[in-house]
């Protein structure tokens, strides 16, 4: 795990904007990694990638993920919640940068 994605895992950690939560719950995290790993089909900037489940809305069917070596280190996806690989560009998804309250702050319901 990337170093700023175990901070974000920290009870301690910076407080997330409204509606996100912080994943603490492993069980839940380990869900929402298979989840997105079934939707990404080839062609799609997440394939083959290496993910954490950070935090998800509480509105709606996105998550945040931590991506491994990936330059800007995080991801925002709306998962489908399909059996299948998705087509792309689905599952949506949206490279954030630092800092990701700010970032977070701006996703419209």
């Amino acid at each position: 795990m990337e170093p700023s994605h175990d901070r974000l895992l920290d009870g301690e950690a910076l407080p997330l904007p409204e509606p996100w939560i912080r994943i603490l719950d492993s069980g839940v995290r380990n869900t929402l990694e298979a989840q997105l790993k079934v939707e990404v089909g080839e062609g799609h900037p997440l394939f083959g990638k290496s993910v954490t489940a950070l935090a998800r809305c509480g509105r709606c069917d996105e998550a945040l993920f931590g991506v491994e070596g990936a330059p800007t280190h995080f991801a925002q996806v709306h998962l489908t919640w399909r059996s299948a690989p998705d087509t792309p560009p689905w599952p949506w998804t949206e490279f954030l940068s630092p800092p990701l309250f700010d970032s977070l702050a701006d996703h419209a319901h």
